[in-house]
């Protein structure tokens, strides 16, 4: 996800495969090397989850779709994990081929279809960090005023979803909407129980390595999705990217996690969100009237020596210890 616009594409490769009872796993590379995995769940009735980039139905999903012998037309519904680039941008380009399908997202990621919802977002990440001097807080009060009437990134939904939904596409097959808030404050997952699958978007990041780290909005409410989804019976888990293993791991190839792996990644996912709350927890108690980027900066120490791995170098990390920073109590970073 960027502030700005849609990734640039220079070519489209997509590739499917059913990895569950009913559920298959759409995989789409667009620009330079980018991968996200869209997820087809099948009753009676089709849902598609998630609708990648602007263009992404035409370019990836329609071709993925074939090669399962099923046509993007034939989608009866479509719901989105969150409103991210990636994830809720092509929604206008999917109407297009499957224009009785309604779209459905949760009512907290609405405002993430307009333009300054971003700017706002990625803001606040470094205000978190320390890392916004007055130059930069006077950029962003002109961009804000510069995006207020810009058009949005993508419609409003037909409808919307919430945790505790149950969605029947008939044949048996269900979807059980979690609330699962962190990534976005209106993320979610769909349970599958006929499959034991569990399609979380961003929502479950797996741990911290290659070049990967959590990315969040809210710390505490991350903190409580990962608590609240390890009850679950998942035979397979099927995140957006390839989110890796807690280091130290090997090469990760597919988004996919499957039997013991699908809950391998679920018991990563817990116990990197408390070791970033833990490692930060140390910095804030050794140092609580220290200046926020020195007390950023050793809670990245802390909690990269608990993950593993340098930190040093991860925005995402800088944001999410800053984050905690804040529920912590420490004062505001004051842009000089």
């Amino acid at each position: 996800m960027t502030a700005n616009a849609t990734p640039e594409r220079t070519q489209w490769v997509s590739r499917a495969e059913w990895v569950a009872d009913g559920v298959a796993m759409l995989e789409i590379w667009y620009g330079q090397n980018a991968l996200m995995a869209c997820y087809l769940v099948e009753g009676t009735r089709r849902a598609l989850i998630d609708t990648g980039t602007t263009d992404s139905p035409t370019q990836a999903i329609a071709p993925a779709l074939a090669k399962l012998g099923r046509r993007i037309e034939d989608i009866d519904l479509v719901l989105n994990t969150h409103g991210h680039v990636d994830h809720a941008w092509g929604n206008a380009d999917l109407k297009r081929h499957a224009p009785n399908a309604p779209i459905s997202l949760h009512a907290a990621d609405i405002f993430l279809r307009h333009q300054t919802s971003l700017l706002e977002f990625w803001h606040k990440r470094r205000l978190a960090a320390g890392d916004i001097d007055a130059a930069a807080m006077a950029s962003h009060t002109q961009q804000l005023a510069e995006l207020a009437d810009a058009p949005a990134y993508f419609p409003i939904p037909d409808r919307t979803h919430a945790g505790g939904d149950v969605i029947d596409l008939g044949g048996g097959q269900t979807i059980h909407v979690v609330h699962t808030p962190g990534h976005t404050p209106g993320s979610c997952s769909f349970y599958v129980p006929r499959a034991r699958a569990l399609l979380g978007g961003d929502s479950l990041t797996g741990s911290a390595g290659e070049g990967r780290f959590p990315l969040l909005s809210n710390v505490v409410t991350y903190r409580q999705t990962v608590l609240d989804v390890q009850h679950l019976d998942v035979e397979f888990v099927g995140p957006a990217h390839r989110y890796p293993f807690r280091p130290p791991a090997a090469t990760v190839v597919t988004p996919a996690r499957q039997g013991d792996l699908a809950r391998t990644v679920l018991a990563d996912t817990l116990t990197t969100a408390l070791d970033i709350e833990a490692g930060t927890a140390e910095a804030w108690q050794a140092n609580r009237h220290g200046p926020r980027r020195a007390l950023v900066a050793d809670a990245l120490i802390r909690v990269g020596a608990r993950l593993g791995i340098d930190l040093f170098g991860s925005d995402h990390a800088r944001a999410a210890v800053g984050l905690w920073l804040d529920v912590f109590g420490a004062p505001p970073h004051s842009p000089a």
